[in-house]
């Protein structure tokens, strides 16, 4: 698995996409973010429990990206989260930054266009793990069962 920036990324853009969305992002993805402003992913996946799948990460969103799908999405997901990346088909990752309702803090898979049969208006976000630092490992030493 390997991880290129689409953009350097810096502690000012961090600081104003912060601001921006009106929430604290965790410390290990606002730490990402002040490296790199999106990335993408080569090589990268991760299991979806729930769905028993493994999903090929394509991109982490540049910040613009992210503003832009918080801005379309955010009647749709949890408060105080965002879509910070995406999958080849569209699918997104989805950080849950506080306990909301049914979601605990995280990285879910939000499978917004019912790909997965089991995927529904009421059901179709699906927990992976606590982390974005967990998420990263998870990238690097996920291997494809043969």
């Amino acid at each position: 698995m390997k991880i290129e920036a689409i953009n350097k990324g810096s502690e000012a853009k961090a600081l104003a996409f912060q601001e921006f969305l009106g929430f604290t992002l965790p410390d290990d993805y606002f730490n990402f973010l002040q490296k790199n402003d999106g990335a993408t992913i080569d090589d990268g996946y991760f299991y979806v429990k729930d769905l028993d799948e493994y999903i090929l990460l394509e991109l982490f969103s540049d910040i613009e990206e992210c503003m832009e799908d918080y801005q379309e999405f955010k009647d749709d997901i949890p408060d105080k989260s965002l879509v910070i990346g995406a999958d080849p088909g569209g699918a997104m990752l989805l950080l849950v930054t506080a306990e909301v309702g049914d979601f605990s803090k995280g990285i879910y898979f939000y499978d917004h266009s019912h790909f997965f049969e089991a995927s529904n208006s009421d059901c179709n976000t699906y927990f992976v793990c606590d982390t974005f630092s967990e998420f990263i490992t998870i990238l690097e030493h996920t291997i494809l069962p043969q």
